[in-house]
C-alpha cells in the first residue's frame, strides 16, 4: 500500500503504524498474533512481530517487536587495516491500547528503542499518539476514514560519545471505500528531518463468492508508491506491488518494493487469529 497507513492500519501491525487502529477489532473479534520479515538490500534484514487482543467494550490492547540488522561487517583502524568485523543491530519493543471515543478511536503506545554498533550501544523510550475516524464523511457513493498519527516522541538516543534525535514524524491520511471490496489510501508525512512526501496505495479484494466457492477466503491484490523511497534514486523506485489470502483464522501477505539502481526489497507477513 506504499506505507499509507494512518487511516488504513488494520490487525495487529497496526500497533507499529497508528496503534488508533488497534480499535478495528471488534469486542468479539479473535485475537491476532502477526510476524513478518523483510529482506532488504544486500544482507540488510527487518523482522517485527506483534499480537493484539480486543478487551470486549474496553477497547484493545497490543505488543509487538521489531528489530533490523545485516550480516558481520568488516571493521577498520584509521591506518584502513582491517581489524576484524562487528555487526549492528536496531530494536524497539513496547505495548499499545486504543479505545473507541463515539465515532474515533484513540490510541498509544510506549516502547524501549535500543541501537547497538559493535561495542557501543544505546536506549532510549518513546510514545507513539493515534487517532482514527471511522465513516469521517461520504466521497461519491463511499465512506472516508480519517487518521492521524505521531511516532517517536521521546528523548534522544545515545550511542557511545554521539547523541542522536529520534525520527519523530506525523502523518495524516485518509481511505476511501469506494466499493466494498476495493479501498484506495492517501497519506501525507512529516518527518522532523526531511522533507514533507506523500505514499498512497490501492487494494482491491476478491472474496471466495465471486469465484462461485463458499470458502471463507478473501484475495487481495496491492498496489502503492511512496514518494520518500524515490527521491534521489535513479530508475524504478518507490512503487510496491503486492498480494494476500486471507483464510480467516490465516493470512499471509507478499510485498515486493522497487528501490531502483538499488535494487529490491521483499516482505512476507504471517498473521494466526485465536
Amino acid at each position: 500500500m506504499g506505507g499509507a497507513v494512518a487511516a488504513a492500519a488494520q490487525g495487529a501491525e497496526s500497533l507499529f503504524q497508528n496503534p488508533a487502529a488497534l480499535a478495528r477489532l471488534r469486542p468479539d473479534s479473535p485475537s491476532e498474533a502477526a510476524f513478518g520479515y523483510d529482506a532488504l538490500l544486500e544482507t540488510a534484514y527487518h523482522g517485527a512481530a506483534a499480537y493484539a487482543r480486543p478487551l470486549g467494550d474496553f477497547g484493545a490492547v497490543a505488543a509487538g517487536l521489531v528489530y533490523a540488522s545485516q550480516s558481520p561487517q568488516t571493521a577498520y583502524t584509521a591506518t584502513g587495516d582491517s581489524a576484524g568485523t562487528f555487526t549492528a543491530l536496531d530494536w524497539a519493543g513496547g505495548a499499545g491500547y486504543a479505545r473507541r471515543v463515539g465515532p474515533v478511536a484513540l490510541g498509544a503506545g510506549l516502547k524501549a528503542i535500543g541501537s547497538k554498533v559493535a561495542d557501543a550501544s544505546g536506549t532510549t523510550f518513546a510514545a507513539d499518539l493515534g487517532a482514527l475516524w471511522t465513516h469521517a464523511t461520504d466521497l461519491g457513493q463511499g465512506p472516508l476514514d480519517a487518521g492521524l498519527a505521531v511516532e517517536n516522541l521521546g528523548p534522544p538516543i545515545k550511542l557511545g560519545q554521539s547523541s542522536d534525535a529520534l525520527p519523530l514524524t506525523a502523518r495524516a491520511g485518509a481511505v476511501w471505500h469506494p466499493t466494498p471490496n476495493l479501498d484506495a489510501a492517501l497519506d501525507v508525512v512529516f518527518p522532523v528531518d526531511q522533507d514533507v512526501y506523500a505514499a498512497l496505495g490501492v487494494e482491491a479484494r476478491f472474496p471466495a463468492a465471486m469465484l462461485g466457492s463458499d470458502r471463507p477466503w478473501v484475495a487481495a491484490l496491492r498496489g502503492g508508491y511512496d514518494q520518500n523511497r524515490g527521491r534521489d534514486v535513479t530508475g524504478f523506485a518507490g512503487a510496491s506491488f503486492g498480494a494476500g489470502l486471507d483464510f480467516s483464522l490465516f493470512r499471509v501477505d507478499y510485498a515486493w518494493l522497487a528501490l531502483g539502481a538499488l535494487g529490491s526489497s521483499n516482505r512476507v507477513t504471517l498473521a494466526f487469529r485465536f
